[in-house]
């Protein structure tokens, strides 16, 4: 028997998952499509509704019985509620238990491994769940497997990444300070390091970005990118702008780490950096950036953007484009993975459909580390 929902969208009142509904409106994707969140605004209330989503206020997690009705009825549920080390196994074990398919955009390295041992249990129960389905990780991961699909195998694949102060939501900044505990391959995780032991890269990102000083972070793909393609090693280095902005939350981070201190400091720290975000709200914007290599011995690709606008867009749109993949049936992989089983040709596909447009990405010859000849990014998808 059908069930009452195609999917149901967990958390969407949140910025980023509301961009994911505009992305899906823009594709012709709401009709028995239920939005919940616990605590609506009026104004996203009133967005979700005028774009043809059901909407209902509820608290999801709060209630296992309830969250298993709910999931009983939908075919997909697209969990947009963070953080992921809190709520990612705990709607996927619900989503495997009731049989339905799962989608989040979890950016929680630490939680990564975990959430791909319940792979055998998802393929048991005949669904499929694709998890880190947004910017970094999500295009990311596509991008790479796009460009290995051209190369063929890569020894290394970098990623570095910036973000606008501007654009650090209360959520944001909690995963940006996460991002500090360090994550081993085994799934190891580590203290906020002191500044002496941070790693730190200086990357020129296109314009208006220009140069950043980024650092060494936790993020899914490294974990990822070498078990699912031909890879030996990946790396990722992000970082806040301007550069105070990156040494205000490494401080904040450090002080306030939640393996140490078991989220006691935490609130109070999120609370002072808004607002030392908040002072600085006349100060010109950078935007945001994003270089990926991907190389041997500093030969291969290198994809690269620089754009003014904020995040909400370029995690939620690929979100969109994951859910609609899944309900068409064009991922058919039963069990738990990550981006890098997406088909770059499908992404790119329902892409031009959801987007908004530009975006400014671009993609050149690497060549001992430098940039050389531009290249088309559709020829890779040929």
């Amino acid at each position: 028997m059908a069930r009452k929902w195609k999917a149901v969208v967990i958390g969407a009142g949140g910025s980023q998952a509301q961009a994911m509904l505009r992305a899906l409106a823009r594709g012709g994707a709401t009709q028995s499509w239920l939005a919940i969140d616990r605590a609506w605004r009026p104004e996203t209330k009133d967005a979700a509704e005028a774009m043809g989503f059901v909407i209902q206020q509820m608290d999801a997690l709060a209630d296992p019985g309830q969250l298993d009705e709910l999931l009983s009825h939908t075919d997909l549920v697209v969990n947009m509620a963070g953080p992921y080390y809190r709520t990612g196994t705990a709607i996927l074990d619900r989503a495997i238990a009731n049989r339905t398919n799962y989608l989040d955009i979890s950016d929680d390295a630490d939680v990564t491994i975990p959430m791909l041992t319940r792979n055998a249990a998802a393929e048991a129960a005949g669904i499929s769940a694709l998890i880190g389905m947004g910017s970094s990780p999500g295009t990311t991961n596509i991008l790479i497997r796009a460009a290995v699909d051209k190369l063929g195998p890569a020894d290394d694949v970098d990623i570095y990444w910036t973000v606008d102060l501007a654009d650090m939501t209360n959520a944001a900044v909690r995963h940006f300070w996460h991002c500090f505990n360090l994550v081993d391959p085994d799934g190891s995780t580590h203290d906020v390091a002191g500044w002496d032991q941070l790693e730190f890269r200086d990357i020129d990102f296109p314009d208006p970005v220009g140069r950043q000083r980024l650092v060494r972070l936790a993020h899914p793909e490294p974990i990822t990118v070498p078990r699912y393609l031909p890879v030996k090693r990946a790396s990722n280095f992000g970082g806040l702008n301007p550069e105070e902005a990156l040494i205000t939350g490494w401080c904040l981070a450090h002080i306030a780490d939640e393996r140490r201190t078991k989220g006691k400091l935490t609130d109070a720290a999120v609370d002072l950096f808004l607002h030392y975000r908040d002072q600085r709200a006349g100060a010109a914007r950078i935007g945001s950036g994003l270089v990926i290599d991907i190389h041997t011995n500093g030969n291969g690709l290198r994809f690269a953007s620089g754009s003014d606008g904020g995040m909400d867009d370029s995690t939620g749109i690929p979100a969109a484009v994951g859910a609609i993949l899944l309900m068409q049936g064009r991922i058919d992989r039963k069990g738990v993975f990550p981006p890098e089983i997406v088909s770059p040709k499908d992404f790119f596909s329902v892409l031009r459909d959801v987007s908004v447009g530009g975006g400014g990405l671009t993609l050149s010859t690497l060549a001992n580390g430098m940039a050389g000849e531009r290249m088309r990014i559709r020829d890779l998808l040929a």
